[in-house]
């Protein structure tokens, strides 16, 4: 490393080191004096959030003491904002690139409308569209289900145990650099209601395709090119 890269990111850690701390001052003020404007506190928060997802990744401990504090007034804002955490630092992330994994592998044998691989289509074509990593795993498992291979609740299981394999998993996370939600080291297991919450909105897809095949014949054949 040069010194003068070594010298700017040495500056951007103690620009965040001092931001952390700073919003951790001002948010365990409000806190203290019984603030419960969340959008006030949030704002604060927010810059908390920069800083972990940073190079420093300071500032954990003190967000996650800000959400306990929001459960004790208002646990359905707690419980999403905790949710969203787990997603935001990657430690659920492995789902999704397990189910990118298991897509790849489903569709493996199916060339594209336009020649290319049908994973590569559905990789940066459709996958880029789709916002929420929740929607952008069932949307693999969407793709995995048209393959004809397994049933919905057979491609459920196998993501269960790929996204459980989270060596496997971080030692392929390079070959799927576009989905950029990257996930760490340290696995958070998905609870039950997270799983089910995948497969209905997969499910919901799948029927919603169903209904409408003449409306949708375009998207497969694009993927599938038949």
């Amino acid at each position: 490393m040069d010194d003068e890269l070594y010298n700017n990111i040495k500056r951007v850690l103690q620009l965040e080191h001092e931001n952390a701390e700073h919003a951790s001052r001002m948010l365990q003020e409000a806190m203290n004096r019984g603030e419960k404007n969340i959008d006030m506190l949030d704002r604060i928060a927010d810059r908390l959030l920069d800083s972990m997802n940073g190079f420093s990744g300071e500032g954990e401990d003190m967000y996650r003491t800000y959400l306990d504090y929001i459960e004790t007034f208002n646990p359905t804002e707690a419980k999403e904002r905790k949710n969203d955490l787990e997603y935001e630092l990657g430690y659920k992330t492995h789902v999704l690139y397990a189910a990118a994994m298991l897509c790849q592998k489903e569709v493996e044998d199916f060339t594209a409308a336009n020649g290319k691989p049908a994973f590569d289509v559905i990789l940066h074509e459709y996958i880029p569209k789709v916002y929420d990593i929740t929607k952008k795993t069932a949307s693999f498992l969407f793709f995995a289900y048209f393959a004809h291979h397994h049933s919905l609740v057979e491609l459920m299981s196998m993501l269960k145990t790929i996204t459980e394999e989270t060596d496997y998993v971080l030692d392929h996370v390079e070959e799927y650099d576009d989905l950029m939600h990257y996930p760490r080291e340290t696995y958070h297991p998905l609870r039950e209601d997270e799983w089910q919450l995948i497969q209905t909105i997969a499910e919901h897809n799948i029927d919603l395709y169903n209904a409408h095949p003449e409306l949708n014949k375009d998207l497969l054949h694009n993927v599938f090119g038949s």
